[in-house]
């Protein structure tokens, strides 16, 4: 096995899953298949063996499920990723929340289609740039390793190590042009809402985050990039483990203070003029950054609600969306936090704002909720 390759273990109770995944993993260059198991003890088993770099783990199976199978591999191999494959019923849902939390990458959902060759495709989709990021991490990890033993070895090239260091920051394809940018007005010191993006591994930053919260005199908006159905549990974990009631929005619902509203997966979320903090607007309108929904959609809605009175905050995750919203409200003289590269599962959407000149501060992940805490009582009315 070359220095750029990469080798994936395939585990699930079902012999056509496993087809399909294993004909997935095939398909991608420079990736290769390390073996399949149909339940999480087999798996262990072959992982002493293979030592694989990532895990395509079912969340339902037998003798070992997927939750155990990760606490295990968690303990004893910390360093592999791993991607939870679940169905989209409510049970799956709330086990891959908690399977996020426990450490896993992200995860994919089992495609309900008629035909073979369309959930190959929609595997495929998404399941290609997760194994991409995974990459890039296994190599993030070698590079630091090799910096702090301060001897050279040749375990990574140096041109996979800047390419590694490239594909995990995501940055934007265009840059704005410096003749056309529009200059920023003076900051608002005032805050009347909260704007939250994020992605991969935001279930994990999000709890690090909202449970930290209290009393908060504004309302909380934000996108979480999932698909229908797990939004609900997220909320629902969120409100039970936080002081601030927390939701899964739904169409024309009044916004109010101290309640924080998560785009349901599948929708579109904008805030509408109304009463008081306004109200919430869902729509199905096509997906943009390939996002539904999408950072940038909720976050150039506000402007027309809260003018310049809009405190973002952009967590961990792939891609850019959100990166044209910020810099709409920070124009009109909004604030800014992003989190710092260090802390983040991937270092894209916070690096698209950083990159763009939009950031007032980068913030690491465990101070971000204190900060948040700090501007809103300063600024808040």
């Amino acid at each position: 096995m070359g220095n750029d390759q990469f080798s994936i273990l395939v585990v699930d109770d079902t012999v056509i899953y496993r087809q399909i995944l294993s004909n997935i993993v095939t398909g991608i260059q420079d990736v290769e298949l390390a073996g399949v198991a149909s339940n999480g003890k087999i798996a262990l088993s072959k992982i002493a063996i293979s030592a694989p770099d990532m895990v395509l783990l079912d969340v339902a199976m037998p003798v070992m499920d997927g939750l155990e199978t990760l606490d295990r591999l968690k303990l004893d191999y910390p360093d592999i990723e791993v991607i939870m494959v679940s169905s989209t019923d409510r049970t799956n849902a709330g086990l891959t929340m908690t399977a996020l939390e426990k450490g896993a990458l992200d995860f994919v959902l089992k495609p309900e289609c008629d035909s073979p060759n369309e959930s190959i495709s929609q595997l495929t989709a998404a399941l290609t740039p997760l194994i991409r990021l995974a990459k890039t991490r296994k190599y993030s990890r070698i590079a630091r390793r090799i910096a702090t033993s301060g001897t050279r070895k040749t375990v990574v090239s140096k041109v996979s190590v800047l390419s590694a260091t490239k594909m995990l920051k995501q940055k934007p394809t265009q840059k704005p042009s410096a003749t056309v940018r529009p200059q920023r007005v003076a900051r608002s010191e005032k805050v009347d809402i909260i704007a939250i993006g994020v992605s991969t591994g935001g279930p994990s930053a999000l709890q690090q985050v909202i449970p930290r919260l209290s009393e908060l005199p504004v309302p909380i908006v934000a996108v979480q990039h999932m698909p229908p159905g797990f939004t609900a549990s997220l909320a629902e974990r969120l409100d039970r483990l936080s002081s601030i009631k927390v939701v899964e929005a739904e169409d024309g619902q009044n916004i109010e203070r101290g309640v924080m509203y998560i785009a349901p997966g599948g929708h579109h979320m904008v805030v509408r003029k109304g009463n008081g903090y306004g109200t919430v607007g869902l729509n199905d309108s096509p997906p943009v950054n390939s996002c539904r929904p999408a950072v940038d959609v909720l976050f150039r809605s506000l402007t027309n609600v809260f003018g310049s009175n809009i405190l973002t905050v952009i967590l961990t995750g792939m891609g850019s969306d959100g990166a044209s919203g910020v810099a709409v409200i920070r124009r009109k003289g909004g604030y800014s936090i992003v989190q710092d590269e260090e802390s983040s599962v991937v270092w894209g959407m916070p690096a698209a704002v950083a990159e763009a000149g939009d950031a007032d501060e980068v913030v690491s992940l465990d101070g971000i909720a204190a900060r948040i805490m700090d501007l809103v009582r300063k600024w808040s009315s």
